[in-house]
């Protein structure tokens, strides 16, 4: 049997942005039917430390990552459990995350009414992302894309898609979660049990997963 999991969610803990506590988060994924969520929350750590430990003491499974802000947009990092400084060079971010294995998927990419992605990292250096993506070698070194978020357009959604295509690197879906409601909105279907970080990284580097939206 798979195991679906939302990829990509905030607290209270650690991602000023949201309005959801770690119980909240808790209750409302096993109302939508998941079998666990990884905790994102922005630059730091912490907020994933402190769900995990509820979630061992509920019996629902937590995962951790973080959400990085680089120069060139969000990213979604996995398998790499400290802070990342705001505003961190891609390339920077990249080496720190590769050297422990863990791995970088680029975070709602062709998002441009909220946080910073690829599309307005591009923007900035006067570039279209998805012409112009050939420009940025960098982008040949990250290990997916989320090509389904549960809070931008579907057309957004599609554009990552394409990109990952071109990149040849898998998409993982999340749903981007703030407040409750908005939990499983995404997710990601792996075909391999995943009940610890180091199941979740090894299912992350040997693929067969599928993001889906929407989680009923």
């Amino acid at each position: 049997m798979g195991t679906l999991i939302d990829l990509h969610t905030h607290t209270t803990i650690s991602s000023g942005c949201s309005v959801m506590e770690p119980r909240e988060l808790i209750d409302a994924a096993r109302r939508r039917g998941l079998d666990g969520v990884c905790v994102t929350d922005h630059y730091a750590i912490e907020g994933a430390n402190v769900t995990q430990r509820l979630g061992r003491e509920m019996g629902f499974p937590i995962f951790r990552g973080v959400e990085a802000r680089t120069d060139l947009g969000d990213m979604l990092v996995f398998g790499y459990y400290q802070d990342i400084p705001a505003g961190i060079p891609l390339p920077d971010l990249c080496w720190y995350v590769h050297e422990v294995g863990g791995l970088v998927f680029a975070a709602h990419p062709f998002h441009v009414s909220g946080g910073p992605s690829l599309t307005l990292g591009f923007r900035g250096r006067g570039w279209r992302l998805s012409e112009d993506w050939r420009r940025v070698d960098l982008l040949r070194e990250l290990d997916g894309v989320e090509t389904v978020n549960g809070q931008v357009p579907e057309q957004a959604n599609v554009k990552a898609s394409e990109l990952a295509d071109r990149l040849a690197v898998p998409g993982v879906g999340g749903s981007d979660a703030h407040a409750a409601h908005m939990v499983g909105t995404a997710a990601t279907c792996f075909p391999r049990t995943v009940a610890s970080d180091a199941d979740l990284l090894a299912a992350l580097k040997e693929g067969g997963y599928s993001p889906v939206r929407p989680v009923d």
